[in-house]
């Protein structure tokens, strides 16, 4: 369906741009005929605007929907990091490093020890360096 769109939308605005422009510049050209101008602004009207504005309606559900998409990919990324999280608090005794989440969730080192800086900060953590040197970040069940 998307691609159905995309392509309208292509077509429309290719017919509609174009002939929009030639129509004005009838229309503003002091030479043109009044036959011509009045013609100019018909096809306009009738063609070359609805045309257009129909091509950059379906540009913007196109660009909408995208938007829609990725909020929901991020939605469901968050839920899903969230999860992880709290399998491995609850399996670990409330004790998490950032090497766990970052394996477990299938993220990068960085990822997780920001999401766990700010689970830390919201939940009220405390923080260990256990005996490998790694900090352990302490939530109470």
């Amino acid at each position: 369906m998307k691609l159905v769109k995309k392509l309208l939308a292509i077509c429309f605005l290719l017919f509609g741009i174009p002939f929009s422009t030639m129509a004005i510049v009838d229309i503003l050209n002091p030479q043109t005929t009044p036959k011509n101008k009045s013609d100019a602004v018909a096809a306009l009207t009738i063609l070359t605007l609805p045309s257009t504005a129909v091509g950059g309606w379906l540009i913007w559900s196109l660009a909408q929907q995208k938007r829609k998409e990725q909020a929901l990919l991020i939605e469901a990324e968050q839920k899903r990091l969230s999860l992880v999280f709290l399998e491995l608090v609850d399996h670990n005794a409330g004790s998490i490093t950032v090497f766990q989440l970052a394996r477990n969730a299938e993220i990068s080192i960085k990822d997780a020890k920001q999401y766990l800086d700010d689970k830390a900060k919201e939940l009220n953590a405390s923080f260990e360096v256990n005996e490998d040197g790694n900090i352990l970040y302490r939530f109470l069940l």
